[in-house]
């Protein structure tokens, strides 16, 4: 005998009830593993019944404004029953798939009810609708509210998977502002990576592109969740995730490094593993003592495989300007600098973005001496490189050295010079090369001279400075190269050390 809709339909409803007490017995946790293999296929049944239920409820609401929706009323009854049978069988194997563990309470409870419910009203909705010739303003708005019951299952059932915030995580963030949420995804890319914190703007991103479906708000495998920084400090069911300044022994980078083959290895289930500079990122940040406010500048030594994911994420690193490049100096005024020209000093800039300036009197020095000295007064602040070697510059000439801050070679080989000119550059704070050969400096002079916080290289040939007092100064500053005459040197022209790089370290 062949059974009528409707009978297939009360079927499907018993049918319902019994599995429901059947499987009400089961214990989450203690599934054994043939009900979880069984559950796995949640997502793969979910959606069939959400497409029909709201394709029927669809023509339901449609049918009194459209023709073409009246004339399919007819297969109403259908897709809902169908649509409640395939649910039905959704709802089941999503039981079985929570009986796993790991999934929020009430996030669960709440999808699940939802589920139950849709499936319970899509038979009692398709009955009705299989009696009805012509449905009223209430079938209706019983229509109406099913299908919204059907989209924030769905929903529910999304945020299980994919986090509470997933449905609004790549919202832009105008609205997002508008709305006031917070949180979401970060968009484009990192503008000063040197300034970004490295578990806000690095890690947690990472964490949150391959993670947080298994270990965030609404599910936490293994009692874990990495969606936020309490849940990292806090660890897991095996212990803690990290040990600071340990990476070798912190279970998320064992996790992590793991063959794809192994149960352990995460992401789990054959999933794209993280890549090189992911990896390298969370063993960094581990490696430097896992801190949360940490920014990028801080950490002092970065490997080759985090420079190039840090290349990646972020915008083209403005080069690093150091030492007297990275201060805000006027430009010297260009007539006082032509007229000094005029005289025959060479006067140079040395960075086209920067004001300062090479002044040499090599081709003057015959003619140049303390007055010519005292000349320079006007553009003192913008000199950086200054030689007046072989000249007839005095130490009464030298005093005007300490109106020039920004002095970082000085040559004075040559010069009338003694330990008075040297009080005038003891407060320098760039110098880092000072030639003083074939001068009348004591080693009373060098106590001025190891003040110096940025000297690398001190020429002393045929003064009168002794071994002995030589080589207290190196013991005192081991950095600085103290040459004597002993070693061949070449005397290097321009700042080596302070110029502008052209490199993408970091920097202020």
């Amino acid at each position: 005998m062949r059974m009528s809709k409707k009978g297939w339909i009360a079927g499907g409803a018993l049918l319902f009830g019994v599995l429901l007490v059947l499987l009400a017995g089961v214990e989450r946790g203690s599934a054994p593993g043939f009900v979880l293999f069984l559950g796995r296929f949640h997502p793969t049944l979910v959606h069939f019944p959400i497409a029909l239920l709201l394709f029927g409820a669809a023509i339901e609401l449609l049918a009194p404004r459209w023709p073409a929706a009246e004339r399919l009323r007819s297969a109403v009854p259908v897709l809902l029953a169908v649509g409640g049978l395939t649910a039905l069988a959704a709802a089941v194997v999503g039981y079985l798939l929570s009986l796993g563990g790991g999934y929020a309470e009430q996030s669960l409870s709440r999808h699940f009810w939802l589920g139950i419910t849709v499936t319970v009203l899509s038979f009692l909705l398709a009955l009705v609708s299989a009696w009805t010739v012509r449905p009223g303003r209430v079938y209706r708005g019983m229509v109406g509210a099913f299908a919204v019951l059907v989209v924030l299952a769905g929903h529910f059932g999304g945020t299980l998977a994919r986090g509470s915030g997933y449905l609004t995580y790549y919202l832009p963030e105008p609205i997002r502002t508008l709305v006031g949420l917070e949180g979401g995804a970060r968009g484009g890319l990192i503008a000063d990576v040197d300034s970004a914190r490295v578990y806000d703007d690095l890690v947690q991103p990472i964490l949150d592109r391959n993670c947080i479906d298994c270990h965030g708000s609404s599910k936490s495998e293994g009692d874990l969740r990495l969606h936020t920084r309490e849940g990292i400090e806090e660890g897991g069911r095996d212990g803690p995730a990290y040990v600071a300044g340990l990476p070798a022994q912190s279970e998320m980078v064992r996790r992590i490094t793991l063959p794809p083959y192994d149960e352990d290895a995460m992401p789990p289930d054959g999933g794209p593993p993280l890549d090189v500079g992911e990896t390298e990122v969370i063993r960094w940040w581990i490696a430097n003592g896992a801190s949360f406010d940490q920014r990028v500048a801080e950490i002092e030594e970065t490997p080759t495989a985090v420079s190039t994911y840090l290349a990646r994420v972020s915008q083209p690193r403005t080069p690093r300007r150091s030492g007297i490049y990275a201060l805000d100096v006027p430009e010297a005024d260009t007539l006082l600098v032509a007229q000094l020209e005029e005289t025959g000093v060479l006067i140079q800039r040395i960075d086209p973005v920067a004001p300062f300036l090479r002044v040499s009197a090599t081709s003057v020095r015959d003619a140049f001496g303390d007055a010519e000295m005292e000349a320079l007064r006007p553009i003192a602040e913008q000199i950086a490189v200054l030689d007046v070697g072989h000249s007839s510059v005095t130490s009464e000439g030298a005093a005007v050295l300490s109106e020039m801050p920004h002095l970082t070679h000085v040559h004075l080989e040559g010069t009338g010079i003694d330990d008075t000119a040297l009080e005038h550059v003891r407060a320098h704070e760039y110098l880092e090369y000072l030639n003083l050969y074939a001068t009348a400096v004591t080693d009373g002079g060098l106590a001025h001279v190891a003040e110096l916080p940025a000297l690398r290289s001190l020429y002393l040939w045929q003064t009168n400075v002794t071994d002995e007092g030589a080589g207290r100064l190196q013991d005192e500053r081991p950095s600085v190269e103290v040459n004597l005459g002993g070693t061949l040197t070449i005397a290097p022209i321009n700042p080596p050390t302070n110029a502008p790089s052209d490199t993408t370290e970091a920097g202020p």
